[in-house]
């Protein structure tokens, strides 16, 4: 499935040698958000785990091919709906990798992603969705066009994981199309 949550699909999903392996995620903490930019924690101890800890990547930084990338979690079924009420949950409400789950960097030439931003929205009622912004500037003044790089950003939900750059060594992205009206960007890496 090229759909992962609300917020990020694979528009050109990567082949398997540009799905890097042999990486989790943090064992306490704010759980990592599928999608968002990750980079390999030097100052933990490979050992645990047996792999080596991802955190979330933060502001303009140049990118480093096996050191970073797209966080990617493939939920097993049994693991998928645990604790959740199935009647209520669908793939789509599974967007953050679990503590201490083994997960995928992602990075790679012609692998293209689109990032969609989101508002609250109560569902008929019953169901409340928080929005996220995936990538920041694209809202009521949108500033991202085609032909811009992205970079990791804030590393939130409302401030936004992705963010505007000019400066093409921090680039990991190039952004490839717009839908204001969706708050959509579809982008393709660079390294």
């Amino acid at each position: 499935m090229s759909t992962f949550h609300r917020n990020f699909e694979f528009r050109v999903s990567p082949r398997a040698e540009q799905r890097s392996g042999r990486f989790h995620t943090p064992t306490s903490g704010d759980k990592l958000l599928i999608g968002a930019p990750v980079k390999v924690d030097t100052s933990a101890d490979p050992s645990d785990l047996n792999m080596q800890k991802v955190i979330l990547a933060t502001g303009a930084t140049a990118p480093k091919k096996g050191q970073m990338g797209i966080l990617i979690h493939e939920f097993k079924n049994d693991e998928a709906f645990a604790d959740r009420d199935p009647l209520y949950t669908t793939y789509s409400d599974l967007a953050h990798a679990p503590h201490g789950a083994a997960v995928q960097v992602v990075h790679g030439e012609k692998i293209k992603v689109a990032f969609r931003n989101t508002n609250d929205l109560t569902f008929l009622n019953t169901r409340t969705y928080t929005g996220r912004t995936m990538v920041a500037e694209l809202g009521a003044t949108p500033a991202v066009v085609v032909g811009d790089y992205l970079t990791p950003g804030t590393g939130n939900d409302t401030d936004g994981y992705w963010a505007k750059t000019t400066d093409a060594s921090e680039a990991w992205l190039v952004v490839t199309a717009v839908d204001y009206d969706r708050g959509e960007v579809e982008a393709e890496f660079v390294f």
